[in-house]
């Protein structure tokens, strides 16, 4: 997540999802992964929140509407049109990391 507030150098929040490849379990983040990622980001920001999503079918799920409608006094989420990467500036960002991971060997402790 990039966090722009004016007069202040933008911030990113992250958090990674290990998938151990172990069946039944989730290979990308649930609905509930990303409304707990919301709130990791707006504790330690304390003011509130305007989130902007593309049109991720997770992102489109009922239960993170009934969650922002529950949280109004501090959230609201907008969603970009189907493909819009140019008002996306997410976009740039994942673009220069991926660049970056490419060559990037995550540890294991199996041995």
């Amino acid at each position: 997540m990039v966090c722009f507030k004016s007069g202040h150098r933008p911030r990113i929040f992250f958090k990674l999802h290990v998938h151990r490849g172990r069946k039944g379990k989730p290979k990308t983040f649930a609905w509930s992964d990303y409304r707990d990622f919301i709130r990791m980001v707006h504790l330690p920001l304390g003011t509130p929140v305007v989130w902007v999503w593309d049109n991720l079918s997770v992102h489109l799920q009922q239960e993170l509407f009934d969650f922002e409608a529950e949280h109004k006094d501090w959230l609201v989420i907008f969603h970009l049109p189907p493909y819009a990467p140019e008002i996306n500036p997410q976009e740039g960002i994942w673009s220069l990391l991926k660049r970056v991971l490419a060559d990037f060997a995550a540890p294991t402790s199996r041995i």
